[in-house]
Parts: C-alpha cells; structure tokens; sequence
C-alpha cells in the first residue's frame, strides 16, 4: 500500500481551463495573434508558461518574456478565480485521509495562486503539504514531488503522482517514483497517450482515485 498519494492540480484536482485560456487569448489578441479554441489547451496546461506561449501561438523567443508577464498579471487578477474543482475531488481527499494516507500537491502553478485556490473551497487543511513554485524559482515537476517526499517523511517508494500530463509522467519516472494518469484532464486524451509511462493504473474520474489505489 502507497503511504503518500502526490496529485498534480491543474488538470487533476481541478479545471483551470477557463482562466488559462481568458489570460492566453487576452495576452496574445492583444500582441496580434489570433485567439485559441478550448480545444487547443489539450497538452498545454502543466507545461512551463513559455512552452505554451510557443507551443499555442508560435511566438518568438523575444516576444515569450512579456507574454508571460502579462499572463501573469492577467491570471492574479481575474484568471486564478476562473476554476473549479472536478467532481468528486472533495470526497475522495476526505476518504483518502480517512483510510490513513498522507496527501500532497506537487505543482509548478505559482504557491499563492495555488493557495488561494484552495482557500476558495476551504480544502487546504486536508493536504500535508503544498509543493508549488515561487518567485524567482524554477523548481521541475521532480524537484515538487521530492520536496513533498521531504515534508512529509515518506520515501520515493511509497508514494504515487497523480497527473494529467507528459511532464508529471516524466517528472515522477525521473526520480523514480510510481505514476497513476488521470485521464479526465487536459493532458491525456486516451488511455494510449499515457501507456508509454508504465502508469500502475489509469483514473477516469476523481471519484475512482481511492478504490484505484487501493487495489495497487
């Protein structure tokens, strides 16, 4: 049994596509880019704000730095209350608790944003610890997972990441710690789009998360 269960945010405890995506199109309609559909963010929420500038809008290197200040300005202001937690999330932290694990988030979403969003739903108390980024600091997605492992006192081996995309997939396999896909998010569209991990299991919804682990 895994002691320490890590979960991603974006993507994984929560739906924070419609901000990413106001302070996205806002940013680049106002630089003279055309705006993205919802579709478009599949694969471009979890990854650094500049590859996604790159990856959504071909931008040039010399136009990403403000591009990603804007966006940063743009997301603390209106862009950070345009969420909502997934279905089922409130009840399986409480379960997971309940059944004597230890929960953390590891995520590269700025901390006061990410702490914020919490407060929003008052579900803070129910996390061990909250590993995010700060100012200044460009902590990987594996830098946040052992950082967790650290808080809490609970090794690489009994812990598992909870993610959506390719770079938790990678972050956990890089330090080698044991993966479950969510495949609900914005990462993963298929079951096939996260195979190349080795995943120990695949979650289809928030609701699934303990009976999922529980059988590993």
């Amino acid at each position: 049994m895994k002691k320490l269960v890590i979960f991603g945010f974006d993507g994984t405890l929560a739906d924070t596509s419609p901000g990413i995506l106001y302070c996205f199109n806002t940013t680049a309609v106002s630089m003279g880019y055309e705006p993205i559909d919802h579709n478009a963010l599949y694969g471009a929420i979890g990854i650094p704000l500049e590859q996604g500038f790159q990856k959504l809008f071909g931008m040039k290197d010399d136009e990403i730095e403000y591009a990603a200040n804007n966006y940063s300005k743009l997301y603390s202001i209106k862009g950070k209350e345009m969420f909502s937690l997934y279905s089922g999330v409130e009840d399986t932290l409480h379960e997971l608790r309940e059944n004597g694990y230890k929960i953390a988030i590891a995520t590269q979403k700025h901390r006061m944003f990410t702490s914020d969003m919490l407060e929003v739903y008052n579900i803070s108390d129910l996390f061990d610890a909250v590993c995010a980024t700060d100012v200044n600091t460009n902590l990987t997605k594996s830098n946040l997972l052992l950082q967790a492992c650290d808080i809490t006192g609970i090794s690489v081996e009994e812990s598992i990441h909870i993610g959506d995309n390719d770079v938790d997939a990678q972050g956990a396999a890089n330090i080698g710690m044991d993966f479950a896909a969510a495949l609900y998010g914005w990462g993963f569209k298929t079951k096939e789009d996260a195979e190349k991990y080795n995943c120990k299991t695949y979650i289809n919804s928030a609701s699934e998360v303990f009976m999922k682990l529980s059988i590993l």
